[in-house]
């Protein structure tokens, strides 16, 4: 055989050999990019595509599918906060809680004032602080003694949680969570002991007795803007003493911006200004003029009457 033969009949042979392992071990061909589904962004329900739907788990959990590809994703929108709307420093606010003054025109025989100030960041979390004066004379109905508590002051400390964070400033329903604490003196005149061994009344009063009482306070609020800036608030608290300094005579009757010790609930009517911060200002415009604008009623067009204007053409 000649040379030349034996080299085509090799090159014969490797390309049977080549066409027999391709048809027996297929190589896949990656996927060009074009080919794949597009990414799907599930931050917002408003971006979804309309092929992506909402499928609960077995686990409960919901999962996203393309109905186009078959793809599943993650819907993030269960692990991402709601963005706020509101810049970091919205608003500061200072008020004048009117319960204990109002309390007193119907008798009550405690309390005087208190003035507070909060500091609203992005609507959402408020910090809290509060300052204010107590003071009690009470001698109860058919009693035998006055109990009397100096003016002293006391302090209070804690935040409120705005649910309406994302809405319309003007409205908030809050919960409030606040430590309060108090030093301040008190003691018990006029006691009547009768009758007495030889059957005589006597009379004796514990003597003045310097106190601190720790108290908290878990409230919830409603407060409603009823001028530029200005609002009006109430609140119905939950509070209980955390520790108090312990006398011979017993424990305090009244604490000073707590209350009586027996007391379970008690409530706050205050009126406050707040201030916007200037972004704020802004964001509060940008959000809430244009609604105004449209509710006002369109101005009346300026028609002129028929008859005149026939009167003016002769």
């Amino acid at each position: 055989m000649k040379p030349r033969h034996i080299i085509i009949l090799i090159i014969s042979l490797l390309s049977l050999t080549v066409a027999a392992q391709r048809r027996i071990t297929p190589v896949k061909t990656p996927a060009k990019k074009s080919d794949l589904p597009a990414a799907v962004t599930t931050d917002s329900v408003n971006q979804r595509p309309e092929s992506v739907v909402e499928v609960t788990g077995t686990d409960g959990k919901i999962i996203l599918v393309d109905t186009i590809s078959g793809k599943e994703y993650t819907d993030t929108i269960l692990t991402v906060a709601p963005k706020l709307i509101y810049p970091r420093w919205e608003s500061i606010s200072v008020g004048v809680n009117l319960w204990d003054p109002l309390m007193r025109c119907f008798g009550q025989d405690y309390g005087l004032i208190g003035f507070w100030g909060e500091v609203s960041i992005h609507n959402w979390i408020k910090p809290y602080v509060e300052f204010g004066l107590g003071n009690a004379s009470h001698t109860p109905d058919k009693g035998n003694y006055t109990y009397k508590s100096g003016v002293a002051p006391y302090f209070k400390i804690g935040a409120n949680y705005n649910f309406l964070y994302n809405s319309n400033p003007a409205y908030s329903v809050y919960l409030g969570v606040r430590y309060g604490i108090t030093n301040y003196s008190f003691d018990i005149t006029d006691v009547s002991v009768y009758p007495g061994y030889w059957d005589e009344n006597l009379t004796m009063s514990v003597p003045s007795q310097r106190v601190t009482t720790g108290y908290f306070e878990v409230g919830v609020g409603l407060r409603v803007m009823i001028a530029s800036n200005f609002y009006l608030g109430w609140e119905v608290k939950v509070h209980n003493t955390l520790h108090s300094s312990k006398t011979k005579y017993g424990d305090p009757w009244y604490v000073p911006g707590f209350g009586t010790k027996g007391s379970l609930f008690t409530g706050a009517l205050s009126f406050s200004y707040t201030l916007p911060f200037p972004a704020s200002k802004k964001k509060r415009k940008e959000l809430y003029a244009p609604v105004q604008d449209a509710a006002l009623p369109a101005p009346a067009e300026n028609t002129t009457p028929v008859e005149a204007t026939a009167t003016e053409a002769e």
